[in-house]
């Protein structure tokens, strides 16, 4: 008998999953485009048990082998007793056959070891009924402006407060009106509107991974054209009330400025333009 392919194939494939898991999480961030940070320990020690399952299988398998018998005694169909060669058909057979659909799990091994699909974008974050829930919170006044306004001029035009979607989306509901006329700055990725001069700028956060994503928008005015969809940008502009809007709506906001920004090391995590 011989060590073939066939044989080694389950060990194989379970040693090709760890490598794509400590491939993205070893020394890289790719990880963070598919789950949230927290996970990265568990997966460096998923993929490190895997490797070793792996190693170890194709080990036992090579180990088997040199221990398989050169002869074995049998009888041939008129009852004499005889010696055989043991066939690699006949051991293949007996040991081998598993669901092969588990050879599946090679495709997305091979994806991670070779390529990085990009996180959801302006796909996932269009769709109706996957918005994420801000809860209700009280929140503190925002930083008031530094004391060497001109009598007369508007105090607040020079201050921009940065802040996440998150915030953003819970201000505009307070009653307090905290976000009155007072200009903010944001990071997102772009989808389309629905209306021309109008775009979304959005962020999806995740509970444990892309499959649970939920998103956080806000209506953007005064571009036209809109950015390019999955763009990331900046904006900066003032809180566009909107009282006649539903209760579920997405805030407005009024941009007076905006620039291009790479994408953030860990986009499911909605955080203020100062923290990325």
């Amino acid at each position: 008998m011989k060590v073939t392919v066939r044989g080694l194939a389950p060990s194989l494939l379970v040693a090709l999953v760890g490598a794509a898991l400590l491939r993205i999480t070893v020394g890289s961030d790719v990880f963070l485009q598919y789950v949230k940070e927290s996970l990265r320990i568990p997966l460096i020690a998923s993929g490190i048990v895997l490797v070793g399952l792996g190693i170890a299988g194709v080990v036992r398998r090579a180990t088997a082998h040199r221990q398989e018998p050169a002869m074995r005694f049998g009888r041939d169909p008129e009852g004499n007793a005889v010696w055989h060669r043991p066939t690699d058909d006949a051991h293949d057979h007996g040991h081998d056959h598993g669901p092969r659909v588990a050879w599946l799990l090679a495709v997305p091994a091979v994806l991670l070891l070779c390529l990085a699909p990009p996180p959801l974008g302006s796909f996932t974050a269009s769709r109706d009924g996957s918005d994420a829930v801000v809860e209700p919170a009280t929140y503190a006044d925002l930083a008031a402006p530094a004391p060497t306004a001109t009598e007369g001029t508007d105090v607040w035009a020079g201050v921009v407060t940065p802040m996440s979607l998150t915030e953003f989306i819970g201000r505009s509901r307070d009653p307090q009106k905290s976000l009155a006329g007072r200009k903010v700055q944001l990071t997102g990725f772009v989808s389309p509107g629905v209306q021309p001069g109008e775009w979304y700028l959005n962020r999806l956060v995740v509970s444990c991974c892309a499959a649970d994503a939920r998103r956080l928008r806000v209506l953007v005015h005064g571009t036209d054209p809109a950015p390019a969809a999955d763009s990331w940008v900046d904006i900066t502009g003032v809180w566009h009330p909107a009282p006649d809007a539903p209760a579920t709506a997405a805030p407005q906001i009024d941009v007076s400025g905006q620039h291009a920004v790479p994408q953030p090391r860990a986009p499911y995590r909605d955080l203020a333009p100062s923290d990325q």
